[in-house]
Protein backbone atom coordinates (compact mmCIF):
# COMPACT_ATOMS: atom_id res chain seq x y z
CA UNK A 1 0.00 0.00 0.00
CA UNK A 2 1.64 3.32 -1.14
CA UNK A 3 1.33 6.36 0.99
CA UNK A 4 0.25 9.31 -0.93
CA UNK A 5 1.84 12.74 0.25
CA UNK A 6 -1.15 15.22 -0.27
CA UNK A 7 1.45 18.08 -0.70
CA UNK A 8 2.85 16.92 -3.58
CA UNK A 9 1.05 16.74 -7.44
CA UNK A 10 0.04 13.53 -8.63
CA UNK A 11 0.00 12.22 -12.32
CA UNK A 12 -3.32 11.68 -12.90
CA UNK A 13 -4.10 10.62 -16.39
CA UNK A 14 -7.77 10.83 -19.21
CA UNK A 15 -9.73 7.77 -18.32
CA UNK A 16 -9.97 6.90 -22.28
CA UNK A 17 -7.67 7.95 -25.27
CA UNK A 18 -8.02 11.38 -26.49
CA UNK A 19 -9.22 10.98 -30.01
CA UNK A 20 -12.30 8.43 -28.63
CA UNK A 21 -13.02 11.44 -26.55
CA UNK A 22 -12.88 13.57 -29.60
CA UNK A 23 -15.00 11.31 -31.55
CA UNK A 24 -17.82 11.08 -28.70
CA UNK A 25 -18.09 14.71 -28.40
CA UNK A 26 -19.26 14.51 -32.09
CA UNK A 27 -21.80 11.82 -32.21
CA UNK A 28 -23.05 13.80 -29.45
CA UNK A 29 -23.37 17.47 -31.21
CA UNK A 30 -24.96 15.49 -34.23
CA UNK A 31 -27.56 13.62 -31.75
CA UNK A 32 -28.63 15.97 -28.99
CA UNK A 33 -30.51 19.17 -30.11
CA UNK A 34 -31.08 20.97 -26.83
CA UNK A 35 -28.30 22.57 -25.05
CA UNK A 36 -28.03 24.06 -21.63
CA UNK A 37 -28.43 27.91 -21.14
CA UNK A 38 -27.33 29.88 -18.50
CA UNK A 39 -29.06 31.50 -15.93
CA UNK A 40 -28.36 35.72 -15.65
CA UNK A 41 -30.79 35.97 -12.31
CA UNK A 42 -29.04 35.61 -8.99
CA UNK A 43 -31.24 32.47 -7.14
CA UNK A 44 -32.07 33.30 -3.91
CA UNK A 45 -32.59 29.34 -2.76
CA UNK A 46 -29.59 26.87 -1.87
CA UNK A 47 -29.21 24.26 -4.16
CA UNK A 48 -28.19 20.75 -2.81
CA UNK A 49 -25.16 19.43 -4.80
CA UNK A 50 -25.74 15.76 -4.67
CA UNK A 51 -22.26 13.32 -5.28
CA UNK A 52 -21.88 9.86 -4.74
CA UNK A 53 -19.18 9.39 -2.00
CA UNK A 54 -19.91 7.26 0.90
CA UNK A 55 -20.77 9.77 3.72
CA UNK A 56 -24.63 10.67 1.65
CA UNK A 57 -25.36 7.48 3.52
CA UNK A 58 -25.36 9.30 6.70
CA UNK A 59 -26.38 13.06 5.26
CA UNK A 60 -29.18 11.68 2.40
CA UNK A 61 -32.19 12.85 4.41
CA UNK A 62 -31.42 16.47 4.93
CA UNK A 63 -31.61 16.61 1.15
CA UNK A 64 -35.28 16.09 1.50
CA UNK A 65 -35.76 19.93 2.64
CA UNK A 66 -34.10 21.40 -0.84
CA UNK A 67 -36.18 22.66 -3.13
CA UNK A 68 -33.57 22.43 -6.20
CA UNK A 69 -31.43 19.48 -6.06
CA UNK A 70 -28.66 18.58 -8.92
CA UNK A 71 -27.27 15.03 -8.70
CA UNK A 72 -24.20 13.72 -10.53
CA UNK A 73 -22.89 10.10 -10.99
CA UNK A 74 -24.86 7.58 -8.74
CA UNK A 75 -26.13 10.15 -6.81
CA UNK A 76 -28.99 10.08 -9.05
CA UNK A 77 -30.43 6.86 -8.28
CA UNK A 78 -29.15 6.53 -5.07
CA UNK A 79 -31.58 9.59 -4.48
CA UNK A 80 -34.46 8.42 -6.45
CA UNK A 81 -34.61 4.62 -4.61
CA UNK A 82 -35.35 7.02 -1.21
CA UNK A 83 -38.14 9.31 -3.23
CA UNK A 84 -36.43 12.57 -3.60
CA UNK A 85 -36.37 13.68 -7.36
CA UNK A 86 -33.24 15.42 -8.34
CA UNK A 87 -34.34 18.51 -10.70
CA UNK A 88 -31.07 18.40 -12.51
CA UNK A 89 -28.58 15.28 -12.94
CA UNK A 90 -25.27 15.77 -14.49
CA UNK A 91 -22.38 13.54 -16.31
CA UNK A 92 -19.11 14.35 -17.90
CA UNK A 93 -17.41 10.88 -17.31
CA UNK A 94 -17.04 9.24 -21.09
CA UNK A 95 -17.10 5.53 -19.99
CA UNK A 96 -20.27 3.73 -21.02
CA UNK A 97 -20.61 2.45 -17.21
CA UNK A 98 -22.20 5.37 -16.34
CA UNK A 99 -25.35 4.08 -17.66
CA UNK A 100 -25.77 1.52 -15.06
CA UNK A 101 -24.67 4.44 -12.39
CA UNK A 102 -28.11 6.89 -13.44
CA UNK A 103 -30.25 3.94 -12.81
CA UNK A 104 -33.98 4.36 -14.88
CA UNK A 105 -34.34 7.63 -16.03
CA UNK A 106 -36.94 9.86 -14.41
CA UNK A 107 -39.30 12.36 -16.46
CA UNK A 108 -39.15 15.26 -14.10
CA UNK A 109 -35.14 15.32 -14.12
CA UNK A 110 -33.56 17.61 -16.56
CA UNK A 111 -29.80 15.77 -17.46
CA UNK A 112 -27.78 17.97 -18.45
CA UNK A 113 -24.99 15.51 -20.11
CA UNK A 114 -21.31 16.64 -21.59
CA UNK A 115 -20.65 16.03 -24.73
CA UNK A 116 -17.79 13.91 -23.84
CA UNK A 117 -20.34 10.80 -22.29
CA UNK A 118 -20.52 7.55 -24.00
CA UNK A 119 -23.60 7.48 -26.94
CA UNK A 120 -24.74 4.70 -24.27
CA UNK A 121 -25.55 7.13 -22.00
CA UNK A 122 -27.52 8.77 -24.52
CA UNK A 123 -28.76 5.78 -25.65
CA UNK A 124 -30.11 5.80 -21.71
CA UNK A 125 -31.72 8.36 -21.85
CA UNK A 126 -33.37 8.85 -25.23
CA UNK A 127 -36.86 10.10 -24.96
CA UNK A 128 -36.24 12.18 -21.81
CA UNK A 129 -35.29 15.82 -21.05
CA UNK A 130 -31.69 16.23 -22.28
CA UNK A 131 -29.76 19.24 -22.73
CA UNK A 132 -25.57 19.05 -24.10
CA UNK A 133 -22.61 21.28 -22.76
CA UNK A 134 -19.04 20.80 -23.76
CA UNK A 135 -16.02 20.64 -21.38
CA UNK A 136 -14.04 23.77 -21.77
CA UNK A 137 -10.42 23.39 -23.26
CA UNK A 138 -8.43 26.25 -23.90
CA UNK A 139 -6.44 24.81 -26.62
CA UNK A 140 -6.39 25.47 -29.83
CA UNK A 141 -8.04 21.89 -31.65
CA UNK A 142 -10.73 21.87 -28.94
CA UNK A 143 -12.14 25.54 -29.47
CA UNK A 144 -11.88 24.51 -32.87
CA UNK A 145 -14.50 21.73 -33.04
CA UNK A 146 -16.75 23.38 -30.38
CA UNK A 147 -19.84 24.77 -32.44
CA UNK A 148 -20.79 28.17 -33.06
CA UNK A 149 -23.33 29.59 -30.19
CA UNK A 150 -22.74 26.98 -27.82
CA UNK A 151 -21.41 26.99 -24.23
CA UNK A 152 -18.72 25.00 -22.78
CA UNK A 153 -17.88 25.16 -19.26
CA UNK A 154 -14.73 25.22 -17.05
CA UNK A 155 -14.54 23.23 -13.89
CA UNK A 156 -12.55 20.97 -11.93
CA UNK A 157 -11.38 17.17 -12.43
CA UNK A 158 -14.26 15.88 -11.24
CA UNK A 159 -17.81 15.64 -12.36
CA UNK A 160 -18.56 16.94 -8.26
CA UNK A 161 -16.80 19.83 -9.01
CA UNK A 162 -18.34 20.46 -12.73
CA UNK A 163 -21.51 19.86 -10.95
CA UNK A 164 -20.98 23.20 -8.41
CA UNK A 165 -19.66 25.22 -11.84
CA UNK A 166 -23.11 24.03 -13.35
CA UNK A 167 -25.52 25.40 -10.40
CA UNK A 168 -23.85 29.08 -10.59
CA UNK A 169 -24.10 28.73 -14.57
CA UNK A 170 -27.46 28.37 -13.41
CA UNK A 171 -27.62 31.09 -11.11
CA UNK A 172 -26.99 29.63 -7.34
CA UNK A 173 -24.42 31.61 -5.30
CA UNK A 174 -25.48 29.48 -2.37
CA UNK A 175 -24.73 25.99 -2.44
CA UNK A 176 -24.72 22.44 0.06
CA UNK A 177 -22.23 19.92 -0.52
CA UNK A 178 -23.19 16.31 0.18
CA UNK A 179 -21.31 13.59 -0.83
CA UNK A 180 -18.22 15.35 -1.89
CA UNK A 181 -15.27 13.01 0.03
CA UNK A 182 -12.50 12.38 -1.62
CA UNK A 183 -11.62 9.29 0.09
CA UNK A 184 -13.87 6.02 1.47
CA UNK A 185 -14.97 5.46 4.24
CA UNK A 186 -14.24 1.77 6.65
CA UNK A 187 -18.06 1.43 6.49
CA UNK A 188 -19.26 2.12 3.34
CA UNK A 189 -16.65 2.31 0.57
CA UNK A 190 -15.40 4.34 -2.08
CA UNK A 191 -19.12 5.21 -2.41
CA UNK A 192 -22.30 5.58 -1.20
CA UNK A 193 -23.46 2.03 -2.91
CA UNK A 194 -22.56 -0.06 -5.20
CA UNK A 195 -20.25 1.18 -8.41
CA UNK A 196 -19.56 -1.09 -11.40
CA UNK A 197 -16.00 0.34 -11.99
CA UNK A 198 -14.66 1.18 -8.28
CA UNK A 199 -11.23 0.36 -8.04
CA UNK A 200 -10.66 -2.38 -5.45
CA UNK A 201 -7.22 -1.13 -3.91
CA UNK A 202 -6.47 2.18 -2.00
CA UNK A 203 -3.45 4.23 -0.74
CA UNK A 204 -3.34 6.10 2.26
CA UNK A 205 -3.15 10.03 2.53
CA UNK A 206 -2.61 11.79 6.42
CA UNK A 207 -3.90 15.54 6.78
CA UNK A 208 -4.59 17.02 10.34
CA UNK A 209 -3.05 13.90 11.74
CA UNK A 210 -5.55 11.61 10.22
CA UNK A 211 -5.38 9.51 7.93
CA UNK A 212 -7.55 8.76 5.23
CA UNK A 213 -7.94 6.02 2.05
CA UNK A 214 -8.02 7.55 -1.04
CA UNK A 215 -6.71 6.82 -4.79
CA UNK A 216 -4.28 9.20 -6.56
CA UNK A 217 -7.46 10.61 -8.86
CA UNK A 218 -9.38 11.16 -5.56
CA UNK A 219 -6.78 13.14 -4.29
CA UNK A 220 -6.39 15.06 -6.74
CA UNK A 221 -9.73 16.03 -7.06
CA UNK A 222 -9.98 16.80 -3.33
CA UNK A 223 -6.78 18.73 -3.06
CA UNK A 224 -8.19 20.94 -6.28
CA UNK A 225 -11.55 21.75 -4.33
CA UNK A 226 -10.46 24.95 -2.82
CA UNK A 227 -9.12 26.13 -5.72
CA UNK A 228 -12.13 25.65 -7.97
CA UNK A 229 -14.51 27.27 -5.19
CA UNK A 230 -11.88 30.26 -5.96
CA UNK A 231 -13.34 30.58 -9.38
CA UNK A 232 -16.85 31.08 -7.99
CA UNK A 233 -16.78 34.35 -6.23
CA UNK A 234 -19.78 35.29 -4.31
CA UNK A 235 -20.23 31.41 -4.03
CA UNK A 236 -20.83 30.11 -0.37
CA UNK A 237 -20.56 26.43 -0.03
CA UNK A 238 -21.08 24.25 2.90
CA UNK A 239 -20.05 20.92 2.97
CA UNK A 240 -21.97 17.92 4.54
CA UNK A 241 -20.36 14.66 5.87
CA UNK A 242 -17.25 13.83 7.20
CA UNK A 243 -14.66 12.97 4.57
CA UNK A 244 -11.18 14.64 3.22
CA UNK A 245 -12.66 17.43 1.54
CA UNK A 246 -14.98 18.21 4.52
CA UNK A 247 -11.93 18.53 6.51
CA UNK A 248 -9.80 20.62 3.63
CA UNK A 249 -12.68 23.22 3.52
CA UNK A 250 -12.82 23.20 7.11
CA UNK A 251 -9.40 24.98 6.53
CA UNK A 252 -10.64 26.85 3.57
CA UNK A 253 -9.75 30.29 3.40
CA UNK A 254 -11.25 32.06 0.32
CA UNK A 255 -8.93 33.51 -1.75
CA UNK A 256 -11.71 34.69 -4.72
CA UNK A 257 -10.60 35.86 -7.70
CA UNK A 258 -12.34 39.18 -8.90
CA UNK A 259 -15.87 39.23 -10.38
CA UNK A 260 -14.50 40.96 -13.64
CA UNK A 261 -12.36 37.96 -14.21
CA UNK A 262 -14.63 35.06 -13.43
CA UNK A 263 -15.11 33.05 -16.29
CA UNK A 264 -17.43 30.09 -15.91
CA UNK A 265 -17.24 28.99 -19.91
CA UNK A 266 -16.76 30.23 -23.49
CA UNK A 267 -20.13 30.99 -25.79
CA UNK A 268 -18.26 30.43 -29.07
CA UNK A 269 -19.31 33.09 -31.32
CA UNK A 270 -20.72 32.89 -34.69
CA UNK A 271 -18.01 33.96 -37.74
CA UNK A 272 -20.89 34.61 -40.24
CA UNK A 273 -24.30 35.02 -40.61
CA UNK A 274 -26.26 32.03 -42.17
CA UNK A 275 -27.56 34.71 -44.46
CA UNK A 276 -24.40 36.20 -44.97
CA UNK A 277 -23.06 32.74 -46.15
CA UNK A 278 -25.65 31.80 -48.34
CA UNK A 279 -25.18 34.87 -50.28
CA UNK A 280 -21.26 34.52 -50.57
CA UNK A 281 -22.29 31.01 -51.57
CA UNK A 282 -24.66 32.57 -53.94
CA UNK A 283 -22.00 35.30 -55.66
CA UNK A 284 -19.31 32.26 -55.61
CA UNK A 285 -21.53 29.97 -57.96
CA UNK A 286 -22.46 33.16 -60.32
CA UNK A 287 -19.55 35.24 -60.54
CA UNK A 288 -16.29 33.33 -62.24
CA UNK A 289 -13.80 36.21 -61.01
CA UNK A 290 -15.35 36.02 -57.16
CA UNK A 291 -12.93 34.79 -54.64
CA UNK A 292 -9.95 33.76 -57.40
CA UNK A 293 -7.35 36.28 -56.47
CA UNK A 294 -5.38 34.01 -53.73
CA UNK A 295 -2.99 32.69 -56.87
CA UNK A 296 -1.40 36.38 -56.95
CA UNK A 297 0.19 35.97 -53.56
CA UNK A 298 1.54 32.90 -53.77
CA UNK A 299 5.06 34.22 -53.95
CA UNK A 300 4.97 36.17 -51.14
CA UNK A 301 3.69 33.54 -49.48
CA UNK A 302 6.44 31.13 -50.55
CA UNK A 303 9.26 33.40 -49.53
CA UNK A 304 7.97 33.87 -46.01
CA UNK A 305 7.30 30.25 -45.85
CA UNK A 306 11.33 29.50 -46.57
CA UNK A 307 11.83 32.54 -43.99
CA UNK A 308 10.06 30.48 -41.21
CA UNK A 309 11.55 27.34 -42.14
CA UNK A 310 14.56 29.27 -41.44
CA UNK A 311 13.67 30.81 -38.17
CA UNK A 312 12.09 27.43 -37.06
CA UNK A 313 14.81 25.33 -38.14
CA UNK A 314 11.82 23.24 -39.62
CA UNK A 315 12.13 21.21 -43.09
CA UNK A 316 8.35 21.83 -43.61
CA UNK A 317 5.58 23.97 -42.23
CA UNK A 318 2.14 24.24 -42.16
CA UNK A 319 0.19 26.65 -44.64
CA UNK A 320 -3.42 27.91 -44.10
CA UNK A 321 -5.20 29.80 -46.57
CA UNK A 322 -7.87 31.21 -44.32
CA UNK A 323 -10.80 32.43 -46.55
CA UNK A 324 -9.53 30.53 -49.44
CA UNK A 325 -12.46 31.53 -52.04
CA UNK A 326 -11.94 29.14 -54.92
CA UNK A 327 -8.48 28.07 -53.58
CA UNK A 328 -6.26 29.36 -56.37
CA UNK A 329 -3.53 30.14 -53.60
CA UNK A 330 -3.73 26.45 -53.19
CA UNK A 331 -3.21 25.83 -57.05
CA UNK A 332 -0.16 27.64 -57.16
CA UNK A 333 1.58 26.07 -54.17
CA UNK A 334 3.84 23.54 -55.26
CA UNK A 335 2.99 21.19 -51.87
CA UNK A 336 -0.54 21.08 -50.28
CA UNK A 337 -2.00 23.33 -48.09
CA UNK A 338 -4.73 23.79 -45.85
CA UNK A 339 -7.67 25.51 -46.67
CA UNK A 340 -10.80 27.09 -45.05
CA UNK A 341 -14.31 28.94 -46.15
CA UNK A 342 -17.61 29.16 -44.61
CA UNK A 343 -18.89 30.01 -47.76
CA UNK A 344 -17.27 26.81 -49.59
CA UNK A 345 -18.96 23.69 -49.29
CA UNK A 346 -16.57 21.16 -48.01
CA UNK A 347 -14.20 23.83 -46.77
CA UNK A 348 -16.36 25.32 -44.07
CA UNK A 349 -15.04 23.21 -41.06
CA UNK A 350 -13.26 25.28 -38.68
CA UNK A 351 -9.19 25.37 -39.40
CA UNK A 352 -6.43 24.00 -37.69
CA UNK A 353 -3.55 26.37 -36.29
CA UNK A 354 -0.89 26.73 -38.92
CA UNK A 355 2.41 27.90 -38.81
CA UNK A 356 2.17 30.68 -41.48
CA UNK A 357 -1.93 32.19 -41.94
CA UNK A 358 -2.93 33.60 -45.30
CA UNK A 359 -5.79 35.71 -45.01
CA UNK A 360 -5.67 37.81 -48.27
CA UNK A 361 -8.63 40.23 -49.71
CA UNK A 362 -10.89 38.60 -46.94
CA UNK A 363 -11.07 40.85 -43.72
CA UNK A 364 -12.82 43.85 -45.95
CA UNK A 365 -15.80 41.31 -46.33
CA UNK A 366 -16.52 40.19 -42.62
CA UNK A 367 -19.72 41.84 -41.54
CA UNK A 368 -18.82 44.76 -39.15
CA UNK A 369 -20.30 43.34 -35.83
CA UNK A 370 -18.73 39.99 -36.42
CA UNK A 371 -14.80 41.36 -37.06
CA UNK A 372 -13.74 41.05 -33.86
CA UNK A 373 -14.79 37.13 -33.76
CA UNK A 374 -13.33 36.73 -36.82
CA UNK A 375 -9.61 38.54 -35.90
CA UNK A 376 -10.30 36.28 -32.77
CA UNK A 377 -10.46 33.21 -34.77
CA UNK A 378 -7.66 34.18 -36.78
CA UNK A 379 -5.41 35.09 -33.80
CA UNK A 380 -6.02 31.12 -32.47
CA UNK A 381 -5.11 29.93 -36.11
CA UNK A 382 -2.07 32.08 -36.06
CA UNK A 383 0.86 30.05 -34.86
CA UNK A 384 4.17 31.88 -36.07
CA UNK A 385 3.22 34.03 -38.41
CA UNK A 386 -0.21 35.99 -40.47
CA UNK A 387 0.36 37.43 -43.81
CA UNK A 388 -3.01 39.45 -44.69
CA UNK A 389 -4.24 41.85 -47.43
CA UNK A 390 -6.65 44.00 -46.85
CA UNK A 391 -8.62 46.46 -49.28
CA UNK A 392 -9.74 49.91 -47.86
CA UNK A 393 -11.90 50.77 -50.60
CA UNK A 394 -15.21 49.75 -52.04
CA UNK A 395 -15.15 46.60 -54.52
CA UNK A 396 -16.78 46.34 -58.02
CA UNK A 397 -18.49 43.58 -57.08
CA UNK A 398 -21.65 43.68 -55.14
CA UNK A 399 -23.56 41.14 -53.08
CA UNK A 400 -27.11 39.82 -54.40
CA UNK A 401 -28.94 42.01 -52.16
CA UNK A 402 -27.36 45.24 -53.81
CA UNK A 403 -24.53 45.80 -51.21
CA UNK A 404 -20.91 46.72 -52.03
CA UNK A 405 -18.93 43.18 -51.18
CA UNK A 406 -16.34 45.35 -49.29
CA UNK A 407 -18.58 45.70 -46.13
CA UNK A 408 -15.91 47.18 -44.14
CA UNK A 409 -14.19 50.45 -46.30
CA UNK A 410 -11.24 51.98 -43.04
CA UNK A 411 -8.35 53.38 -43.56
CA UNK A 412 -4.96 51.89 -43.14
CA UNK A 413 -4.94 53.61 -39.21
CA UNK A 414 -8.01 51.88 -39.00
CA UNK A 415 -6.55 48.69 -39.46
CA UNK A 416 -3.66 49.22 -37.97
CA UNK A 417 -5.59 49.70 -34.16
CA UNK A 418 -7.84 47.10 -35.08
CA UNK A 419 -5.02 44.16 -35.48
CA UNK A 420 -3.03 45.61 -32.73
CA UNK A 421 -6.08 44.40 -30.27
CA UNK A 422 -4.70 40.69 -31.16
CA UNK A 423 -1.11 40.55 -33.12
CA UNK A 424 1.89 41.86 -32.83
CA UNK A 425 1.79 43.83 -36.02
CA UNK A 426 4.98 44.14 -38.24
CA UNK A 427 5.16 45.94 -41.17
CA UNK A 428 2.51 47.23 -43.39
CA UNK A 429 2.99 48.34 -46.99
CA UNK A 430 0.50 50.52 -49.05
CA UNK A 431 0.18 49.88 -52.44
CA UNK A 432 -2.89 51.67 -53.82
CA UNK A 433 -5.91 51.23 -51.92
CA UNK A 434 -4.58 47.62 -50.72
CA UNK A 435 -2.73 46.97 -47.26
CA UNK A 436 -0.40 44.15 -46.42
CA UNK A 437 0.37 43.01 -43.48
CA UNK A 438 2.60 40.62 -41.63
CA UNK A 439 1.67 39.72 -38.24
CA UNK A 440 2.45 37.45 -35.19
CA UNK A 441 0.70 36.42 -31.96
CA UNK A 442 1.08 38.94 -29.30
CA UNK A 443 3.07 36.01 -26.92
CA UNK A 444 5.94 36.82 -29.51
CA UNK A 445 6.49 40.27 -27.99
CA UNK A 446 9.41 41.51 -26.14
Amino acid sequence: MKKLDINQKLDVSYCIPLWMRDEQIKQAIKRVKARIEPSYEKRKDSIAVVCFGPSLNDTWEEIKKFKYIITCSGAHKFLIDRGIIPTWHCEVDPRKHKTELIGKPHKDVEYLISSTCHAAVFDHLEGYNVKLWHVFDNKGDAIRTLPAGEWALTGGCSVGLRAMVIARFLGFYKMDIFGMDGCESDKYGKHAAAHPNQPKSYNITEYEGKEYKTTPSMLECAKNTPHELNQLPGVEATFHGEGLIQALMKNYKPNPIPFEKTCLGLNKPELISKNYAELNKQLHETNVSYGVGGGKHSETVLKLADSLKNSLKKTNISILDYGCGKGYLAKDIPFPIWEYDPAIPGKEESPKQADLVVCTDVLEHIEPEKLQYVLGDLKRCVNHLGFFTINTGPAKKKLPDGRNTHLIQENQSWWEGMLKDYFTVGKIIKKGSELYVVVAPKSQEK
